[in-house]
């Protein structure tokens, strides 16, 4: 697909892994919260009509491998897209939730293919932004929402499958707070069961990990990001990689963003004049 409507019958799937804290978190108010059932094994399953076999139910793996080296394939489970239930790692250590894109701009330094990114469903994206932030303030955790930039594993088959990590962190006591699992597991929820909404789609160029300029635009804006290159990556863009960033967005890329002030002064008209060559549309912003 490559327009700017949602798909009707999009379908979703939750991977966890039985190792990793934030994981289990999200998975125990999945279950208690919302009644996911669990089956054999480390799966579960969530079903509308309370059977087993419902088209409209959705599922979950989980197994002991390391969170970003699962893959689809790992679980079975065929889906449009697939919520990684993972933990946030910061050096800062503060408490936050995070959504974002995994995929590798240069090297892989924590798993995945060197130089490729996973499809991205930016609007997909955006809604859990947005359930994430409204489901932290209902429920008074008020901790920071941010969207971060794409990075790390995994990027099974070359990145086709839309893979989406939301995320607890940053210390082992936030990944087990009770009231953030509760969170994220109602954003997830939600967002499994709700269509997307839909915006224009662009990429962005530019700021810090965090994306301090995309992600108000993601949960407030009238419009969704796919790919952020963050400015620590502006040496390693590419014509190269513009190209897979473009072709590895669900919808159609109607231009750029670029956060003019965000990126190197030495790498900004050379980004720009790769963006313009391809024939992209941009905005400072």
């Amino acid at each position: 697909m490559k327009g700017n409507e949602d798909e009707k019958g999009m379908k979703g799937a939750v991977l966890y892994s039985t190792s990793n804290a934030a994981s289990m978190n999200i998975m125990r108010h999945l279950q208690s919260d919302w009644n996911w059932k669990k089956g054999d094994g480390d799966s579960y399953s969530f079903s509308p009509c309370s059977k087993p076999d419902c088209c409209s139910g959705v599922k979950a793996y989980g197994c002991g491998k390391e969170i970003i080296a699962i893959e689809p394939s790992d679980s079975g489970i065929e889906a449009d897209y697939y919520f990684y239930a993972s933990t946030h790692k910061s050096g800062m250590g503060k408490p936050a939730l995070t959504a974002h894109i995994p995929g590798n701009w240069a090297k892989n330094e924590m798993g995945g293919e060197e130089r490729t990114l996973n499809m991205a469903h930016a609007c997909k994206l955006k809604q859990i932004l947005q359930l994430l932030d409204a489901a932290n303030k209902a429920h008074g955790l008020n901790w920071p929402v941010n969207m971060e930039v794409d990075h790390h594993g995994p990027t099974p088959q070359h990145g086709k499958h839309a893979l989406i990590f939301v995320e607890i962190g940053s210390k082992e006591e936030d990944r087990e707070n009770e009231l953030a699992g509760k969170v994220v597991a109602e954003a997830m929820m939600k967002a499994l069961f709700r269509p997307s909404p839909v915006v224009p789609v662009y990429l962005g160029f530019g700021g810090g990990h965090y994306s301090p300029k995309f992600t108000p635009l993601m949960i407030s804006g009238d419009e969704a990001v796919s790919h952020v290159l963050p400015k620590y990556q502006a040496e390693n863009f590419s014509a190269e990689m513009l190209k897979e960033a473009i072709s590895k967005t669900h919808e159609k890329v109607e231009g750029a963003l670029v956060d003019w002030k965000g990126l190197p002064g030495e790498h900004r008209e050379r980004i720009v004049t790769i963006i313009e060559e391809e024939g992209l549309k941009w905005r400072k912003i």
